[in-house]
């Protein structure tokens, strides 16, 4: 049961770090159905939401079911989260003219399910024979998903990113941001070494608590960081004139930073759909 590693300690950490990812999901669902932008991706953080609520009420409330709930729960918020990460990039893929890119995503996307799916098959039958002490082979499946995954995640965005032809400056602060998956990482190696020695107390079930919770807070980093661009947009240019012609988009950021002055390249995303707009001095006279 979840009680035999309950400690202050855990409760203080996990309400903390799930508190926190539960506001930064809700601030980037309600920011994104203001900007009436609302796409699968949101569909999957909302999901993950729901998952990690779960396992922030399973931190104080103990049942019959919590070690099931709770095992579930972290899987869910995990895949759920990079889910909504690798969606965020679909549009830039159907943008790209190269068929490649758009099953390079798939692939992804299919893998992505059948790992998420194994994953919780494995779990449910050692609840189901072993009272969900997870060990030695959850420990090697959780290394394994999860370096594919989050290199993954850093890789084929970067890539895709770095295809559009965006001036490199623009590009860092992006580029940050999926790097920060690999934080996850971090948190899955000392967990995976500890279910590697049998070990199932406090510190591994901490270890799961704060890698599911900051999975949620990466993958709302993209919603928040267009957001804190767009509050400096409006308080450094005219405010007459409208955001969405600096180029800014609502989970993926590409602002140009300068250059040609005959011509500025920006990409929109509108209801999910990635559309060129090629704004130039001529196409403005013939207008």
């Amino acid at each position: 049961m979840v009680a035999l590693y309950y400690s202050s300690q855990l409760s203080v950490v996990g309400s903390v770090l799930h508190g926190i990812a539960i506001v930064c999901t809700v601030f980037r669902l309600v920011y994104r159905g203001w900007m009436r932008h609302l796409w699968w991706e949101d569909a999957w953080a909302a999901l993950a939401l729901i998952a990690d609520v779960t396992c922030l009420a399973c931190i104080w409330v103990d049942t019959l079911l919590s070690s099931w709930i709770i095992t579930v729960a972290f899987t869910t918020v995990l895949w759920a989260a990079r889910m909504s990460v690798i969606f965020s990039i679909i549009p830039i893929a159907n943008h790209s003219e190269s068929k490649i890119h758009k099953r390079v995503i798939s692939l992804v996307v299919v893998c992505f399910g059948c790992m998420w799916t194994a994953l919780l098959v494995l779990k449910i039958n050692i609840c189901k024979f072993d009272s969900c002490r997870m060990g030695k082979s959850v420990g090697i499946s959780h290394l394994v998903t999860d370096i594919i995954a989050d290199i993954t995640l850093v890789v084929v965005p970067l890539y895709l990113l770095g295809t559009i032809g965006h001036p490199r400056s623009s590009m860092i602060l992006v580029q940050f941001v999926f790097g920060a998956s690999l934080l996850v990482l971090a948190f899955t190696i000392p967990h995976s070494v500890l279910l590697l020695h049998d070990i199932f107390n406090t510190n591994a079930l901490m270890f799961a608590h704060i890698k599911v919770a900051f999975s949620l807070i990466i993958c709302n980093l993209l919603v928040i960081v267009t957001f804190l661009y767009r509050v400096y947009l409006k308080d450094t240019s005219d405010i007459n004139q409208p955001l969405a012609s600096n180029g800014v988009f609502t989970s993926i950021i590409l602002i140009p930073m300068g250059g040609s002055t005959n011509a500025m390249t920006s990409l929109s995303l509108q209801d999910g759909i990635t559309s060129r707009q090629v704004k130039s001095a001529d196409w403005r006279d013939e207008e």
